[in-house]
């Protein structure tokens, strides 16, 4: 990487590195006097510190392409107010080239966001809902490695593993007589949910223990009462705890089992387009950070303030776009590009303008 590139890239770090830290102080804040008002019983002030600190890399990646906006703002204006831009637009540098060095590290931010969203942001986010959730309830059994128990008188129940956070698997089932004999095993691949306190297992392998053991397969065998969903503290996790990955199989599931995906869906392809955001709205603020570089008394703030206009009403927009959307049957992906597609267009024009 030449020499000019490295240095514009490590002023746009500087940038998003400020930026981050101060929207995400603000949002923090936020978070954790809501989660004060939850304060209570099991549920200690110290819980709802960790439990926002753990939320805290999913809040950068919802944030992050106004992060890159406003921290590329900052970047570009900071360099404007040392005239460096002047003398980098003097000694040759086109609104192209000046471009394609933004570009870069913007890039690779972006890869590192797709990355975080799979392996990084969803996994803490998971774990501070969970562990939310079993301090505040304060009855369940949920053990790493050990699953979720429960019993009703002599039937006991136990969910290994909640595949993509949501869909019960690797489910055991066991019946004792009085006097403590095991007279039925049953193992279920998975579970399917409703809102009753039947379970509808599927691909069961049951044995019956009378006077000789009785094997047999089926396909589907409703059983209950177990868990409702909202009893069951994994099942309500929110979609900001699943991967990319879990939020493309999940839905799969839910089209398998005729079940409504829409905003399922639209909470993947919101992840899949989040790169593309980030690097939309990089785009679009460097005419905005690059123009008037003569002016050196609040251009920073000028700049700062336009930058934080558009990315909020930009935000809100797309929010009330893709709500409303979903509500009226459109299609999650479109809803998803729609927004991007926006940005992009201005994008472009105000680059025309530049050039």
């Amino acid at each position: 990487m030449p020499a000019l590139d490295r240095y514009i890239a490590l002023a746009l770090i500087k940038g998003w590195l400020l930026v981050g830290i101060i929207i995400l102080s603000i949002f923090g804040l936020l978070q954790f006097v809501q989660e004060l008002e939850h304060v209570g019983g099991h549920y200690k002030a110290v819980d709802a510190a960790f439990y926002v600190l753990r939320t805290l890399p999913q809040l950068a990646l919802d944030l992050a392409p106004v992060t890159g906006l406003l921290g590329t703002l900052t970047g570009l204006a900071n360099l404007s107010r040392h005239s460096e831009l002047i003398a980098m637009r003097a000694s040759g540098l086109s609104p192209a080239r000046l471009f394609r060095s933004v570009l870069m590290p913007a890039t690779l931010m972006a890869a590192s966001l797709l990355w975080s969203a799979e392996y990084i942001a969803p996994v803490l986010q998971q774990q501070a809902e969970e562990q939310r959730s079993l301090i505040r309830s304060g009855r369940s059994s949920l053990s790493h490695g050990k699953g979720l128990w429960s019993n009703a008188g002599l039937r006991f129940f136990n969910v290994r593993k909640l595949e993509h956070g949501r869909i019960p698997t690797d489910i055991d089932y066991f019946e004792f007589t009085p006097q403590g004999k095991l007279v039925m095993y049953a193992h279920a691949e998975r579970a399917d949910l409703d809102h009753s306190r039947e379970w509808s297992l599927i691909n069961v392998h049951k044995k019956t223990w009378n006077d000789r053991i009785e094997t047999e397969f089926i396909e589907e065998l409703d059983m209950g009462p177990f868990w409702k969903k909202s009893e069951l503290p994994l099942l309500s996790l929110s979609t900001s705890a699943m991967s990319v990955s879990d939020l493309y199989f999940y839905a799969r599931h839910l089209k398998a089992t005729n079940q409504r995906s829409e905003r399922i869906d639209l909470a993947f392809w919101q992840r899949i387009m989040l790169p593309l955001s980030l690097l939309t709205m990089v785009a679009m603020a460097v005419p905005i950070g690059a123009t008037n570089t003569t002016q050196r008394t609040s251009s920073l703030a000028m700049r700062l303030a336009l930058g934080a206009i558009a990315g909020i009403l930009l935000y809100l927009g797309s929010q009330i776009l893709q709500t409303s959307g979903l509500a009226m049957g459109a299609t999650p992906w479109l809803l998803a590009f729609i927004p991007v597609a926006i940005v992009t267009t201005i994008a472009i024009l105000l680059f025309r303008r530049m050039v």
